[in-house]
């Protein structure tokens, strides 16, 4: 018979074939199951291996072996890709929670290829047994290979949450998918509270449960918890990732930029060759070695910094122009039912117990199948050992098995295959004992059944086995984070928070903003923003971090032994002012800072010298350095460079022996400035009562007399101050400022406190008064 030949437009044929191809690539290819979060070329390494016995506990086998057995029951593609992958698999800087087991060379976070297939090892890792366990149960559905020899899974039964995890990566026809790792443990949490309660929503998974993406690498997150939740909502984003760097001093003054994490893909050599040429080409300067101290404990990358240089800077230039600050992007599309879907992190939770609890209803359903089973054949076995001799009789009076079979199920109501079972018991059996231990065996597998019936008919069984199969996993394989997140958020209000900071580093979310008295000192009265968070600055020239979900409840900053606070600040002020008690002064800016809870230095203080004071800095008007004695020294701000956090500041003052500087404040335009003493007197002084100097000149005498001067603070309006006694204490007073006595600079104070204790310290209460900081 001639062969039919169509007659098809060569455009309808081109689209049609390209539509099919990129289809097969998509899901035969590129694009992993939202089940077991695989790949087909996945699937089938792990099932291959699982096929020829490389289990944790076995040798392991040459992957030219796995790549060979693969290639000839399951994926009739070229052997490099097949390869590649179980290189991948094996890799700890690529897998949050590898795969395959690997010994041998399997490449490096250098770049460095994998050894060829013949040299390498490998088996399977724990947790792909795990991926694998009750697949001979009939928990999943199968198919015939590629050319119908043999059948492989389309899907495995996975009791590891394998895409959530481990994340994946691919580029098919027209689609890509890219799924950030995650943490076991903050997975397994949220896949429990979503089965617990499917009308989670995506805020309060992020918000309990799922932080953010957890690499292999570790790194640190920048993302604020807004864009978090709407990556997970829609399944679209980017990931913003830098590198774990520290500044290290050394014995001498030798300061090393030190990074001991990077982004996740990120070329560990080819960063250290793009610093190389960025020094070369003098974009970054004041470098004067760079070396590569990794190891198997980790990354240690060493950047040695000259004298001139400033370390903060040299960080911010190498996160701008290196892959030391880089984005992972984030487009959840994974295979629902065959089909292409984007979706959110809700739906891939939700898909997952789904896929789960089918699988534990078709192995139940394979566990009530197989006692049913068995229990027939017991209870044949009972009946026949009951009547023993007549079952004897009838076999020896019978010519054949069949005859002998026929009159056993005519006789005694067997079935064909107990009438079997009884013709195959064997004489040790007749015993009493033995006879004891079936009827038990009976009776243990009727209450197996009914379990499984239980567990069959009731959804509230599933879950309870699913929570607990989860909880086994975490308890086994269960780690901490290694990615930090740097500016996650809490259920934040739109409005500021009332915060109080104390002198032990606690700081309190105040639920009255009224409230007016404290029982210990307090160094912080202030609104913050949610999103940002505030700062926290210490006599010992450092600042530490404190993020706005923190602030939403107590928290702590742990302090160094001898460090006590001097002043609070938010991110919003663009520069700061230090002083020193020795008369440094220090202007830089709040984007050389390092945003970290554990602490930064800010400032280098020469041997005995603290931090006195802080004030918001501007770049015109004067500052005023006051001293412990009452000496007051005005001069213009353009007097004092800003620098950066390794430098000590300018010497402006000149000190009496036996004074030293007690604070520092900016003056603007300001018509009064406020005098407060340690036994409470107090002056306002017209601002231009205060001779304006020169920086480094002899201060003006301010009229304080057996007293000490505690607190300066330039104002055009009233003040409300928090006071802090010598011993315990705080209380919160508002000064009207028509009613504060107004005297000249030389002049003495006026008793205006009535407290039978003396101020040891004074702030600004950043509540009621909103000026600047203190």
């Amino acid at each position: 018979m001639p062969e039919e030949i169509l007659t098809i437009p060569i455009e309808e044929e081109a689209k049609q074939s390209y539509l099919d191809y990129a289809m097969s690539v998509i899901i035969g290819r590129a694009i992993p199951d939202v089940r077991d979060g695989l790949k087909p070329v996945q699937r089938r390494i792990l099932y291959g291996m699982y096929e020829i016995g490389l289990l944790p506990n076995k040798p392991y086998k040459k992957s030219a072996r796995v790549v060979g057995h693969i290639l000839s029951f399951y994926h009739p593609h070229g052997d490099q890709a097949v390869y590649d992958t179980l290189v991948r698999m094996a890799q700890p800087f690529t897998m949050r929670y590898p795969l395959a087991d690997g010994q041998g060379n399997f490449g490096s976070i250098d770049g460095d290829p994998a050894a060829a297939m013949r040299y390498t090892e490998v088996r399977l890792t724990p947790l792909a047994v795990e991926m694998l366990e009750d697949i001979d149960k009939d928990t999943v559905d199968w198919q015939p290979n590629f050319d119908g020899s043999v059948e492989e899974p389309k899907v495995l039964p996975s009791k590891f949450p394998n895409l959530l995890c481990n994340g994946t990566t691919g580029i098919a026809v027209g689609l890509a998918t890219s799924i950030p790792p995650h943490n076991l443990k903050e997975v397994a949490k949220a896949l429990i509270a979503l089965a617990e309660n499917p009308e989670l929503t995506v805020e309060e998974i992020v918000g309990k449960y799922i932080k953010a993406p957890d690499f292999p690498t570790g790194g640190i997150i920048e993302n604020t918890k807004e864009e978090l939740i709407k990556i997970y909502k829609t399944g679209k984003g980017s990931i913003r990732l830098k590198a774990k760097i520290h500044i290290e001093r050394q014995k001498g003054g030798k300061e090393l930029i030190v990074i001991t994490e990077l982004p996740y893909q990120v070329n560990k050599s080819e960063l250290i060759k793009r610093i190389a040429q960025l020094v070369r080409d003098k974009k970054v300067k004041n470098i004067t070695d760079l070396r590569d101290e990794s190891d198997k404990e980790g990354i240690r990358i060493v950047i040695e910094v000259s004298r001139y240089g400033e370390p903060e800077k040299i960080i911010q230039q190498l996160l701008k122009h290196t892959q030391l600050r880089k984005n992972f992007s984030v487009n959840m599309v994974v295979l629902i039912d065959g089909e292409p879907k984007q979706v959110g992190i809700k739906e891939l939770l939700s898909q997952f117990i789904k896929h789960r609890l089918e699988v534990i209803t078709k192995r139940t359903k394979y566990f009530l199948k197989k006692a049913e089973k068995r229990l027939h054949i017991v209870e044949g076995l009972i009946n026949a050992v009951r009547n023993i001799d007549r079952v004897i009789e009838i076999v020896r009076n019978s010519q054949t098995g069949e005859e002998a079979k026929r009159k056993l199920i005519g006789e005694f109501q067997l079935s064909p295959e107990q009438a079997q079972a009884v013709l195959d018991l064997k004489l040790q059996r007749l015993t009493s004992l033995e006879t004891k231990a079936l009827e038990e065996e009976a009776q243990k597998l009727r209450k197996q059944i009914e379990d499984y019936k239980n567990i069959l008919l009731r959804h509230s069984r599933k879950i309870d086995i699913f929570k607990k199969e989860l909880l086994e996993l975490v308890e086994k394989y269960g780690d901490e984070r290694r990615s930090f997140v740097e500016y996650i958020q809490g259920e934040f209000e739109k409005k500021d928070i009332p915060v109080v900071v104390f002198s032990d580093g606690t700081v309190l979310p105040l639920e009255d903003e009224e409230e007016r008295s404290f029982t210990q000192p307090v160094v912080g009265l202030l609104k913050v923003s949610a999103k940002e968070g505030l700062f926290i600055a210490t006599n010992l020239g450092r600042t530490y971090w404190v993020t706005g979900d923190k602030l939403l409840k107590k928290t702590k900053v742990k302090l160094k032994e001898g460090e006590k606070i001097v002043g609070v600040f938010r991110k919003e002020f663009g520069r700061l002012l230090i002083a020193t008690k020795k008369g440094y002064v220090k202007k830089l800016s709040l984007e050389d800072f390092n945003y970290t809870r554990a602490g930064s230095p800010v400032i280098k203080l020469t041997e005995g010298d603290e931090v006195a004071g802080i004030w918001e800095s501007q770049d015109w008007g004067d500052i005023l350095v006051y001293t412990s004695n009452g000496f007051v020294l005005r001069f213009p701000t353009n007097q004092v460079a800003a620098t950066g956090t390794s430098s000590k500041g300018s010497q402006v003052i000149k000190l009496a022996k036996g004074d030293e500087v007690r604070g520092i404040a900016a003056l603007n335009e300001e018509p009064y400035v406020v005098f407060i003493t340690a036994k409470g007197k107090v002056k306002k002084v017209k601002s231009g009562d205060i001779k304006r100097k020169n920086k480094g000149t002899k201060p003006l005498d301010g009229g304080i007399i057996r007293d000490k001067l505690v607190k300066v603070i330039p104002t055009d309006k009233d003040l409300v101050v928090v006071l802090n006694f010598e011993y315990d204490g705080s209380q919160v007073v508002e000064l009207k400022l028509d009613e504060l006595p107004e005297r000249k600079l030389g002049d003495f104070p006026k008793k205006f406190f009535n407290f039978e204790r003396e101020i040891e310290s004074v702030y600004n209460d950043w509540i009621h008064y909103k000026a600047g900081v203190s």
